[in-house]
């Protein structure tokens, strides 16, 4: 009815009278009435809840937009817009908005931050292409940057944009436009936008706004409308929907896709009660445990329709605006404007606080409405910036209460407007907008502020507070680029200094949280919060970094700043009550230290507060201040040092209590902590600025003075007096000296880390080069876990391009390594093992390896300090420390207790740090001497008389209690410096140290090289000891000798078998076949039982794990493949569509342990409940399981069977003579008395007619001597002393026949099926080829590069395959040989009316197998069990092989397709031209064109190449069916006419092809004429035409890929969701099999399966390739393979950096260029049916892929 009604008004419609409608109206100033009054009749009809998209989107054209555009251009729509772009200015802004998925380039070397970014249009024709880039994809919304002067430092337009610089000054395109046009469009703007916005907002369900509402009254029809949310999962929404609006799992599954898509969907249509029936039990379902409900409304359809066809309004306005610059323009003047009766709020406004309350796709139609239209304005986009900020804690407010992610919030603008310079400039300037931002933030922290310190519960993981960090991020955008000295004004520093002190404000309110006290009782019962505050810190830090960078860059700024950190300082101190002072006194020098300790009361490890000011402090001296000028005096007097020191200095003194183990009952929360404080992401704001803290406080305080407080701090005190002497080993000892040892490493980093510009005289390039020299001393890195070690700046930059090559080589990757960087080996020198970033695992690795380095290269074992960098002026006080009493009584003391016999203490640690500090006081000496300064005087302090530093040193030289020969060299270093300094101050007495210590250096070396000498000594007598015992030993057991092999016998290696004929000459098959003897007895030993048992027939039987699968890897088909469990496989397609691929990992076990092995898998897995059942990396319902020794996956095992010549004797061979002819023609007759034999019973099964007559029959038809001898062909000598199989190896037989035969054909076991033998053939052929295949594809001989896995896996496959017969019935293989013959005999089935197969439709290696092994059993006789039926490579096997090679060349003949012969003069060869009259002949049988100027060399040489792969196969089938040796040439490389004149040799085939034709008799003469000129033939020929595969098949390779990766990632960006209307498809996945696309893991493309609903990429796999599947997600950058149904694994992409790494997920953004060599192994990987091995593999390694839901990608 709606439908019909709906077109009748439709016919009614006149455009032409509504327009002059809308005229009238408009001239009175009332259009929006008359909009109204069409859209209240017109809306509705369109947009019908059940109207189909497409004639939607016509209609609506028709009757809404078309008459709206008319009135707008006031004549044809298309003419007048023409013209107005003709009025605009080139552009020089490109603009172009991302979809999702789509490249985006940002120049690391010109872009102002990472987020300005190119399209690739713009990128490839921009500079920036030949600098550092970084690519990545856009998760939609944002737009491309080309052409805004701000957003880079240079080349800011590319090829196309700069066409725009060549305009006049700026001009308002408004006043371009005709004046009535201007009217018009404000009003139509005006009354659009209005409505949109109106519409969008309204939020009452059954009426509509004044003018909308139709007469009379509404209908009863509404609609359940279900909205989205991020809370609620897909599976929550889809069950609740099955119940609610009682759907099928597929439509819940539709309606769950849209709402997720577009924000809301219509899950139910009718009347009120249904549909509020439905909502409710919608709301029930889903606030269930408390959680928040799915929103859902019960709405009127006509309000439906015209919030539709409002949202339908946005794009077209954004259509109509991007049409002109100056309707662009007059739009966002409009809808900016504040409205007279909407509290002043302008209309883009009320649709910007409204965001949280539209549906996902209504937010982003307007957020694109802003991009394209405000944003793209450069004057309009200020006016919008100010509106953004002066609404900006509402709109964070209400997105923090969203539930929606920040990519479809009207906040993530924020990125677009704050990272503009000089619009973020202009708004901190006239807004104040850090204040805005960091307020904003603070309102919300309100709420966890206990005592004016931020706590966070343990239990809190409110996504609430995560989303206030996106302000910090905001914050960090505002900051991102710095202003000059003259861009400061003095409002601009006002406002600054205003957002400073906000946060300021935040800082105080972290400083000191999440306190910790140490447990000494009992274990902590709960571990406490930790988290929330180290992630505030990482969203702080770069706005932190930001800060400071500001405030470096204005002096004003940055005394008002520091003056403010001092204040905010002392109102974070302690109260005075608790900062109690006592005296301190060592070695006469007395301090007033803070009583606190550390150990008993609380201690926070978060100071921002007194970082920020260390931050401060080191900007001072570029403004030529110190932290006494008179500019930052505050009032009340100044932060006493003593206090500033002591917050940084607990933090480092727990973090060396919980290094001695005083905190162990603490839990992990404290280490977790400390591990982050040291991280790499947080140590820059954190521990880096305690150590500068430190620093100053040692550049402020005596030396003394400080040398106190650190101690008292640590509680050394009394260890750093002489009397100190300890007892026993208990805790407190073991604490004392560990923190001792801390202790002094403190000092060390104290005084060795001047690598902060402003502490130290060094640039940041030093400082990178640094960090890198010492990350690479621990081991050669490669880029990606370089970077990783490095700090980032705001830009995400680490500098470590500009000097990687100053101090590393890179070594290029290979194909199994990424590229790494070696350091260079001058740069060892400046390595200090008490590196400040070092872990305690990085230094003790990064110490190893220089000491190895060293004694590699000979050199002594000392890793002395490299001499630091001078200390810049404000921290040049610092080296005093070094010289101060304090410092020189701790020296001697150490190395006092070092000399003593007997200390209890333990001070190697000890010792090896103050040689360290001695180190350095002599660098810091020497350069006091050069530089003329005479107050630093260590020298006269450490060379004192009595017991000084110098006496201990000397008196320690060869002491026994130094046992490290890294300490003994370095005390050595020690003493030589000293020495020199010394003689640089001309000290006579240092001459002759210098000679007593190179005198000890060399008696040091050569009792050195004495011991080596000795010890090499000592092993060279060990060694001939136990030479000479085992020469003995063999000596006294030769036997047992001669009857063991000394190598462990593999599956593959049978046994011994030689040959009695030479070498020279090697024959597999017929009379002149080599014979092959058995030496010695062929043994395996079971992997699960440990023994060696004999490889036999009649024994306990041995088996190999083994894995079959279904495969399409050699497919040459044109379609996809579709199991078909009916199918006959005894015939095996040319195209090989498809077959069945066995492999083994080649671990031998006995069937019985096996067995055992398997039911306690099975007993164990059926024991384990459903619910708790985990995917494993096998499926035991399958009957998969692994490899007990090396984990392979396998679901089968393959008998051993031992060699086939061991079945018969010589004595028991038969000469037999028939000639090629006589014996095809026996085989003709054999067939055709075998067909007809049965022709009359037509009642009977079809099967009957392949019923083979008695071979009596067939000898009466021959001469008395050809029947003789083909009598003799199956004249057999029955043994059964033999023969007899045991019960193990038939069962073992019949288990694997039977899982071939199931896996083959996806079918239930059926021991009694026709087809089961015929699966365990085709398996073995068809893994026959696949070998091949791989071998030719890394053109490598056919016998020289088999693996031992290979060579197992075919042995055992071939041997299986040929033994068969003795578990079948003889006359079902019968069947099968009459069969298989039929196929090759034309007319056999013609008088049965049957069409015979076609020759060209046939895969001849498949078919030479089966007929191999079927062919022995043809004549045998049935009542008795005869071995003999099994192929031994007689003379059957041999004219088998003539036939099937024949009927191959015949096939590569009719479809060869000749080419234009080139005109090269080439020698005559008769055997050539001679082939070439054949090749005529052959083809004109066969009604095809012969070329006239055909050059015969060519043919002959296409023909031999073509027949090669298999000739290659049949090699390797007939050496592991007979054992016999190949010959030596074909282990070895060979041209393509060697090669196939040697297997020739090697089959007993004429090594000329011609011959093949002519030499063999008129039997196969005729029978090739009935092939050629077969009409089945002609019939396939004519359909298939060229499609008809092509001689030799080529090996399948993988699609190819571009090389570059971002025009990979170009084409899949307009690849869509298949079944989402065009929707951009979040995980766009190709298969690298055929090169489809797909939309992996989206509930949107998920099919049923066999009953189970799986994803794209699963359902693929299924076609594509029968289970298996590999692919490439684009976006991901990651190759996924996947197997079954719930088996997968992720595999590195082929995509390499520069650097030869992968990038996942493209996170470092590096370009990427495809690797050929990771390409082939990928390959390599899928042809050699690896695939499911690597998945189990994977699976069994890496317990994180065990989670994921394979079937649903």
């Amino acid at each position: 009815m709606a439908q019909s009604f709906r077109s009748g008004q439709i016919q009614e419609f006149s455009s032409k009278a509504i327009i002059e409608d809308w005229v009238a109206h408009y001239k009175k100033g009332d259009l929006l009435s008359a909009l109204k009054k069409h859209w209240r009749k017109y809306v509705p009809q369109v947009y019908y809840t059940y109207s189909n998209p497409a004639k939607e989107e016509r209609v609506a054209r028709k009757l809404l937009f078309n008459p709206m555009e008319v009135f707008l251009c006031s004549g044809d729509p298309e003419d007048m817009f023409q013209q107005l772009k003709g009025l605009d200015r080139p552009s020089q802004i490109c603009g172009h908005v991302f979809k999702m998925g789509e490249p985006t380039y940002c120049c690391r070397d010109c872009a102002s931050d990472p987020t300005c970014v190119l399209c690739i249009e713009c990128f490839q024709k921009s500079a920036h292409r030949k600098h550092r880039y970084r690519m990545n994809t856009s998760g939609g919304g944002g737009y491309c940057d080309c052409g805004d002067t701000e957003a880079w430092k240079t080349e800011p337009f590319c090829e196309t944009h700069k066409q725009g610089l060549a305009q006049e000054e700026p001009v308002n395109p408004i006043e371009a436009l005709p004046d009535d046009l201007v009217d018009r469009a404000s009003t139509l703007f005006m009354s659009a936008m209005q409505y949109a916005v109106e519409l969008l907002t309204w939020e009452q369900h059954d009426s509509l706004p004044v003018g909308l509402q139709p007469e009379g009254e509404l209908p009863n029809t509404y609609v359940t409308m279900l909205f989205n949310d991020e809370v609620h999962t897909y599976e929550q929404v889809i069950n609740t929907l099955i119940v609610a609006v009682n759907c099928s799992q597929k439509e819940a599954t539709d309606f769950a896709t849209i709402v997720d898509r577009e924000g809301r969907s219509c899950v139910r249509t009718g009347q009120f009660e249904d549909c509020e029936k439905a909502r409710s039990v919608i709301e029930k379902n889903t606030s269930r445990h408390g959680s928040k409900p799915l929103r859902v409304h019960v709405m009127h359809t006509t309000v439906v329709a015209h919030q539709q066809f409002a949202l339908k309004l946005i794009p077209w306005l954004q259509s109509v605006i991007s049409r002109s610059d100056g309707l662009r323009r007059l739009f966002c003047i409009l809808t900016m404007k504040p409205q007279q009766n909407e509290m002043g709020l302008s209309l883009m406004e009320k649709i910007l606080l409204a965001d949280t309350q539209l549906w996902k796709v209504a937010r982003v139609q307007s957020h694109q409405l802003f991009m394209s239209g405000v944003l793209l304005d450069q004057e309009c986009k200020k006016q919008f910036a100010a509106m953004f900020t002066k609404q900006y804690a509402t709109l964070m407010k209400d997105f923090i209460q969203d539930d929606h992610y920040r990519s479809v919030s009207i906040t993530s603008i924020s990125v677009q407007i704050f990272t503009v310079p000089t619009l973020a400039r202009m708004l901190i300037e006239e807004h104040d907008l850090m204040t805005v931002i960091i307020k904003a933030f603070l309102e919300h922290c309100e709420g966890k502020l206990k005592d004016g310190r931020l706590v966070f519960d343990r239990n809190e993981r409110n996504q609430a507070f995560k989303r206030a960090w996106y302000m910090l991020y905001d914050l960090k955008y505002t900051l991102s680029c710095r202003p000059s000295a003259e861009e400061w004004t003095p409002k601009l520093r006002s406002n600054f200094l205003n957002g400073f002190n906000s946060l300021l404000e935040l800082l105080k309110a972290m400083q000191g949280m999440d306190a910790v006290t140490r447990q000494t009782g009992q274990h902590l019962v709960f571990e406490p919060e930790w988290e929330n505050a180290f992630n505030l810190q990482l969203k702080l830090r770069d706005n932190l970094a930001l800060v400071l960078d500001w405030c470096s860059s204005d002096k004003e700024v940055l005394i008002s700043a520091f003056r403010a950190t001092m204040k905010t300082l002392q109102s974070c101190k302690e109260k005075p009550e608790l900062l109690k002072k006592e005296k301190v006194t060592i070695v006469n020098r007395t301090a007033k230290c803070i009583k606190y300790d550390v150990a008993n009361q609380p201690v926070s490890i978060h100071t921002p507060v007194s970082r920020l000011m260390a931050g401060l402090f080191i900007q001072l001296e570029k403004f030529g201040l110190t932290y006494h000028s008179p500019e930052i005096y505050i009032n009340p007097a100044k932060l006493d040092a003593v206090e500033m020191l002591e917050a940084p200095l607990r933090v480092q003194v727990l973090i060396s209590q919980t290094q001695a183990g005083m905190w162990r009952r603490n839990g992990y929360s404290l280490l977790n902590q400390i591990f982050f404080y040291h991280n790499v992401k947080c140590r820059g704001e954190m521990y880096d600025r305690d150590i500068v803290m430190l620093q100053l406080g040692a550049a402020l305080l005596p030396s003394d003075e400080f040398m106190i407080h650190v101690l008292n701090k640590y509680n050394l005190i009394q260890w750093a007096r002489e009397l100190y002497e300890i007892g026993g080993q208990d805790d407190p000892v073991r604490h004392s000296e560990t923190l001792a040892e801390e202790f002094l490493s403190l000092l060390i980093i104290l005084l060795s880390e001047r690598y902060v510009p402003g502490v130290g005289k060094v640039t940041p390039e030093d400082v990178v080069e640094r960090e890198i020299i010492h990350q690479l001393c621990i081991t050669p890195m490669a880029h990606s876990e370089l970077v990783k070690t490095l700090p980032e700046d705001a830009n995400h930059e680490t500098g470590i391009e500009a000097v990687i090559h100053n101090v590393a080589d890179f070594k290029k990757p290979t194909e199994e390594q990424k590229g790494k960087f070696d350091l260079k080996p001058e740069c060892y020198s400046r390595y200090n093992p008490f590196f400040y970033h070092y872990s305690k695992s990085d230094q003790s690795k990064s110490e190893e390896a220089q000491l190895k380095r060293k004694k590699q290269a000979g050199l002594d074992q000392a890793l002395p300090p490299p001499e630091p960098p001078p200390f810049s002026l404000q921290f040049t006080p610092v080296i005093n420390l070094l010289e101060c009493d304090v410092m020189i009584q701790v020296m001697e003391v150490v190395l006092a207790r070092t000399q003593r016999q007997r200390s209890r203490s333990c001070p190697e640690g000890q010792f090896e740090r103050i040689l360290h500090l001695i180190g350095l006081a002599l660098h810091e000496q020497r350069r006091a001497i050069v530089d003329g300064n005479t107050e630093f005087d260590f020298l006269s302090k450490a060379t004192k008389r009595g017991k000084s530093i110098l006496y201990y040193l000397e008196t320690l030289v060869g002491d026994p209690n130094i046992t490290h020969d890294a300490q003994k060299d370095l005390l050595t270093w020690v003493l030589k410096t000293l020495a020199e300094v010394r003689q640089m101050k001309n000290e006579p007495v240092a001459m002759e140290t210098l000679e007593s210590l190179t005198t000890f250096d060399s008696k040091q070396q050569e009792e050195k090289k004495k011991k080596a000498a000795k010890a090499a000594k000592r092993r060279a007598k060990i060694m001939a000891q136990m030479s000479a015992m085992q020469k003995n030993f063999i000596k006294d057991n030769a036997e047992l000798f001669e009857e063991t092999s000394t190598d462990l016998p593999h599956a593959g290696s049978d046994m011994d078998i030689s040959e009695t004929a030479g070498p020279r000459c090697r024959v597999a098959l017929g009379p002149m076949q080599t014979p092959v003897q058995v030496t010695g007895v062929n043994k395996g030993m079971c992997i699960l039982c440990q023994e060696e048992q004999e490889i036999s027939f009649s024994g306990r039987a041995m088996v190999l794990s083994a894995f079959v699968h279904r495969s399409t890897v050699l497919s040459t088909a044109k379609s996809s493949v579709e199991c078909d469990e009916e199918r006959d496989p005894l015939l095996t397609p040319s195209t090989l569509p498809q077959g069945t691929h066995t492999s083994t990992c080649g671990h031998i076990m006995h069937a019985d342990c096996w067995q055992r092995l398997f039911d306690s898998i099975l007993a164990k897995e059926r024991r384990r409940p459903l619910r708790i059942r985990h995917h494993l990396s096998y499926d035991i319902d399958k009957l998969e399981f692994l490899c007990p020794l090396c984990e392979c996956l396998s679901n089968t095992v393959i008998p051993l069977v031992p060699p086939l010549a061991t079945l018969s004797s010589d004595s028991e061979r038969r000469e037999v003579d028939l000639s090629f002819n006589d014996w095809l023609d026996g085989i003709q007759k054999t067939v055709h008395a075998s067909i007809m034999a049965e022709r009359d019973k037509e009642s009977e099964e079809e099967s009957l007619l392949f019923q083979p007559c008695p071979i009596s029959t067939i000898t009466k038809m021959m001469a008395e001597s050809v029947a003789r001898n083909f009598q003799l062909l199956w004249e057999y000598v029955y043994d059964d002393a033999s023969g007899q199989f045991s019960e193990g190896m038939k069962d073992m037989l019949k288990k694997f026949t039977r899982d071939v035969y199931c896996v083959g054909l996806s079918v239930h076991p059926d021991d009694e099926n026709v087809r089961v033998p015929v699966l365990t053939w085709n398996t073995c052929a068809y893994t026959l080829l696949t070998v091949e295949q791989c071998l030719r594809e890394e053109q490598k001989p056919v016998f020289a590069a088999l693996s031992s896995r290979q060579t197992d896996c075919l042995d055992s496959l071939v041997k299986v395959s040929a033994v068969v017969s003795q578990i079948i019935s003889p006359d079902m293989i019968k069947r099968h040989c009459v069969r298989l013959l039929s196929a090759l005999i034309p007319d056999s089935l013609g008088k049965k009316r049957k069409e015979s197969q076609c020759l060209l439709e046939m895969d001849l290696f498949s078919y030479l197998t089966v007929l191999t092994m079927t062919l022995p059993s043809l004549h045998s006789d049935a009542q008795l069990f005869s071995i003999n039926t099994i192929p031994m490579g007689g003379l059957n096997d041999l004219h088998a092989l003539h036939l099937t090679l024949t009927a191959h060349l015949v096939q590569i003949i009719l479809q060869h397709q000749p080419t234009e012969g080139d005109s090269m003069e080439t020698e005559s060869d008769p055997q050539a031209e001679a082939f070439a009259q054949v090749y005529c002949k052959l083809r004109s049988q066969a009604g095809l064109p012969c070329v006239e100027d055909l050059i015969p060399w060519q043919v002959f040489h296409y023909v031999k190449e073509a027949c090669l792969p298999f000739l290659r196969s049949a090699a390797l089938l007939f050496h592991f069916l007979t054992g016999v040796p190949p010959p030596q040439e074909l282990m070895e490389p060979c041209s393509v006419s060697q090669e196939q004149v040697t297997i020739c040799g090697y089959l007993s085939l004429p090594t000329s092809l011609l011959s093949l034709f002519t030499e063999q008799g008129d039997v196969i003469t005729s029978l090739i004429s009935r092939w050629c000129s077969s009409p089945v033939l002609k019939a396939y020929m004519a359909k298939n035409g060229k499609d008809m595969p092509r001689y030799p098949l080529p090996v399948k390779q993988l699609v190819p890929l571009p090389h570059d990766y971002s025009d990979l990632i170009n084409q899949v960006s307009t690849f869509t969701c298949p079944k989402s209307e065009g929707d951009d498809s979040r995980a766009p996945t190709m298969c690298l099999v055929c090169g489809q696309m797909l939309c992996s893991q989206s509930y949107c493309c998920q099919t049923e399966l066999h009953g189970s609903t799986v994803g794209a990429a699963t359902a693929h796999t299924h076609s594509c390739g029968l289970g298996t599947g590999i692919f490439l997600r684009v976006r991901e950058c990651q190759i996924l393979l996947l197997f079954g149904k719930t088996k997968g694994c992720f595999f590195p992409s082929p995509y390499l950096d520069d650097y030869g790494e992968t990038d996942q997920g493209l996170r470092r953004g590096n370009p990427l260029k495809l690797s050929p060599e990771r390409y082939r192994k990928l390959h390599k990987l899928w042809l050699s049916h690896g695939i499911p091995e690597e998945i189990g593999h994977q699976l069994e390694s890496n317990n994180s892929l065990m989670g994921i839901e394979w079937q649903h990608l």
